[in-house]
């Protein structure tokens, strides 16, 4: 999908949605597969972020208005997230919906100093999450799993429906995780809220070291915390730390805190080891820039993951 936001085209799409402001520039922020982002700048007015609905990518169907819903619900909870200012359905004058969002001016973690103090921030943020009762909030429409297995089925299904829209399901590797996963199904508590995407780009930092806002949340669910936390643990071991993943330091504070056995961990590792295979091979085909990790990547730390569980 590829459009020109022009700043008057922004200008009319702000407008329909009842966004007042003339927009002097509109800066693309994603290079990946995610909905399309802008930063929008208005004339004498603050900057807004414009999400554009994608039509095809690694997390189809994509529904950038239920992105706003689950914000919406967040904005009363001590989770910090930009306000939603407007939306526009499938009538929209960009041909695909999209929503506008306030803008939050602080860094992302991925450009400050990792002290100790922001890591534990970060920690916190994420089982403040985890520890939301999503039920007041009214996030009952993200449709809760039963404890067990549930979770882990859903979440496997929707990678499965991905990887066969993309033919990339018949790969032996993707084939094999598949296979393993099925038989080590953990066993999920009472559902929680996942933000679905703790990457430490989706953190913001403010001046003090807190977190000053989340973002992106186009894959928030109801399911197991641990699927945070065994994600967080591949993406450290793609970029190279290789430990078990209850040794992770990121995740490891927490992990032990939530008096889960480590299989359980080992096992959403390796789950989210299955999806970002996945990922990988879509976003090869069809990213608007490659991949940021290798398929020998993938490999090297599914195998390690396959080690883990098994043992």
């Amino acid at each position: 999908m590829d459009i020109d936001l022009t700043p008057s085209r922004a200008t009319e799409a702000l407008s329909a949605c009842g966004v007042n402001g003339t927009v002097t520039s509109a800066e693309r922020l994603d290079g990946g597969v995610s909905n399309l982002t802008w930063h929008v700048k208005r004339a004498d007015d603050l900057p807004v972020v414009l999400r554009l609905e994608r039509r095809q990518g690694i997390f189809q169907p994509y529904d950038v208005r239920r992105e706003a819903r689950v914000i919406r619900c967040l904005r009363s909870s001590p989770i910090p997230v930009p306000e939603v200012l407007g939306e526009c359905g499938e009538d929209s004058p960009l041909g695909a919906p999209y929503v506008v969002l306030s803008w939050l001016d602080h860094p992302h973690m991925g450009v400050v100093p990792m002290t100790p103090e922001v890591v534990d921030n970060y920690r916190s943020m994420v089982e403040s999450i985890h520890e939301l009762d999503w039920q007041s909030n009214g996030l009952e429409f993200l449709d809760p799993p039963a404890a067990g297995h549930e979770a882990a089925l859903r979440d496997l299904d929707a990678v499965r429906a991905r990887a066969i829209a993309f033919n990339c399901h018949h790969d032996h590797l993707i084939t094999e995780i598949g296979a393993i996963l099925n038989q080590h199904l953990p066993d999920s508590p009472e559902p929680r809220l996942c933000h679905g995407d703790i990457n430490v780009f989706n953190y913001l930092v403010a001046d003090d070291g807190s977190i000053g806002g989340v973002v992106d949340w186009e894959q928030a669910q109801l399911g197991d915390p641990l699927s945070d936390w065994g994600l967080i643990t591949a993406l450290a071991s793609l970029k190279g730390l290789n430990a078990p993943p209850e040794d992770h330091p990121l995740a490891a504070p927490a992990f032990e805190r939530s008096g889960r056995d480590a299989h359980d961990l080992r096992y959403w590792m390796l789950h989210q080891m299955y999806k970002l295979a996945v990922i990988h091979r879509i976003w090869s085909e069809i990213g608007d820039v490659p991949p940021w990790y290798s398929w020998s990547d993938v490999e090297r730390v599914s195998e390690s993951a396959l080690m883990y569980l098994g043992e």
